[in-house]
């Protein structure tokens, strides 16, 4: 599990990238089925990274876009990974925008609420959120989700400033009878506040820079009903920052490296008559990649390695008693090299063809907490190597064009697989479309 949450965090903050060519003639269709169906690229331009950095927003004005996600079961209603997103032209030079994401978000960034909490999405390397640290020291809190993030742009000649703001909040408080009069009220209430700050600077006609810092602050309070206790308390700093360079090499190959930073850190109260301050489980993730873009006409082909370096750190607990004390712990993971490679090309005016290639070789170290008698604080390490995906490293997608609406698709490969056997009730129960989005280009 925890190889499978580092590969899902690296090819969701490795973001993308795209060329001068691509910008100059970009296309308003995508979301994340698209980037799953090019092999989680991290080399193609697409609207679903507004949610990381607003200033694409000044790129994809005019739009409507919406993942309608994953199924959650057969036939069943609503879906995962859904979002709704919205971004409108003011002026020539200035757009607004509004994201709404659930806890089950597909991405990072400020649209994704309690990270830490909400194991289920892509930020699930295993590190405490705020709620669930509370709800675990005894408290009882509701974890945040339908989380609003507001976004806007503005253009200064060949710069694009984007900025953005979120928040959520949750509160489950109950007040007591007035006897007896010194029973205190029970208050429980998480929030989250995430400001997001980004930049797209074109030089010239062959370069483009684009970087992007993104602050999210979660936080959880729960005061029990009783006299003289301190509440429970936990919050967190989580920093996002990426920066990107894209050189023209010529009007078919562009050449882009990328790097992507990530640091969580947080404290908690334990709260009661005794309360106590520790600090929450770090995690930190330093990753560069090199990629190129070959396009010719309607033909796209994007990849390239990259490689990632992912610790999460166990504080100390400083303990009289033995039994109870600790030494500090780094599990890490040391991903290279990680391919991200995927093609796409028109075979009809209305249809659009792709396909993917994921591939990750990876190292994790392990430490233990192992004491002797001669060495109280004796640490054990354990290396091994690994390799994702575990299954396939073959993704398949298409793309449905009818107008300025557009309907994506990340197909189930299984389905091709069966071919005719799908038509005669011996093929695969596999859903044929593993995950939707779709958008519109407004007039």
């Amino acid at each position: 599990m925890f190889k499978k949450l580092l590969f899902l965090l690296i090819t969701s903050t490795l973001l993308l990238s795209t060329t001068n060519a691509q910008l100059n003639k970009v296309k308003k269709t995508g979301g994340f089925a698209r980037l799953s169906s090019l092999g989680a690229n991290l080399f193609v331009a697409d609207p679903f990274f507004i949610t990381i950095n607003p200033a694409w927003g000044g790129v994809y004005s005019d739009y409507v876009f919406v993942d309608i996600g994953s199924s959650n079961g057969a036939f069943a209603a609503g879906g995962f990974g859904q979002f709704f997103a919205g971004n409108f032209s003011l002026s020539k030079d200035l757009t607004i925008g509004a994201i709404l994401t659930r806890n089950d978000f597909n991405g990072v960034g400020i649209s994704l609420p309690d990270p830490g909490t909400n194991i289920n999405n892509v930020v699930g390397v295993p590190f405490a959120g705020v709620a669930s640290t509370v709800n675990n020291a005894g408290g009882t809190v509701t974890p945040l989700d339908n989380n609003l993030e507001l976004f806007a742009t503005y253009t200064i000649k060949n710069t694009t400033f984007g900025f953005g703001v979120a928040y959520a909040k949750t509160t489950r408080d109950i007040t007591p009878p007035p006897t007896p009069a010194n029973n205190p009220a029970t208050e429980g209430s998480v929030s989250q506040i995430g400001f997001n700050v980004g930049v797209l600077h074109r030089f010239n006609n062959k370069f483009l820079l684009d970087g992007g810092v993104s602050f999210i602050l979660p936080s959880a309070s729960y005061q029990a009903p009783v006299v003289n206790t301190s509440p429970i308390e936990a919050s967190q700093t989580i920093i996002l920052a990426n920066l990107r360079a894209f050189y023209e090499l010529s009007k078919k190959v562009t050449f882009v490296p990328v790097a992507t930073f990530m640091n969580i850190s947080g404290s908690a109260e334990s709260g009661g008559t005794t309360n106590t301050s520790f600090d929450l489980n770090s995690v930190m993730l330093i990753g560069f990649g090199v990629g190129f873009n070959y396009q010719v006409g309607d033909f796209l082909l994007a990849g390239g390695p990259s490689f990632s370096n992912i610790s999460l750190t166990t504080p100390a607990i400083s303990d009289p008693n033995p039994a109870i004390a600790r030494p500090e712990l780094t599990n890490s993971s040391f991903l290279f090299p990680i391919w991200n490679i995927g093609m796409e090309w028109s075979m009809l005016d209305w249809l659009v063809a792709r396909l993917g290639y994921v591939a990750v070789t990876g190292s994790v170290t392990l430490e233990t907490f192992s004491p002797t008698a001669t060495d109280p604080n004796a640490i054990a390490e354990s290396v091994f190597s690994f390799f994702l995906p575990s299954q396939r490293g073959v993704t398949v997608g298409i793309g449905f064009r009818f107008g300025d609406f557009s309907l994506d698709a990340l197909v189930n490969e299984d389905v091709l697989r069966q071919g005719f056997n799908n038509f005669g009730g011996g093929g695969a129960t596999a859903r044929t479309f593993a995950y939707l989005s779709a958008g519109y280009a407004l007039p």
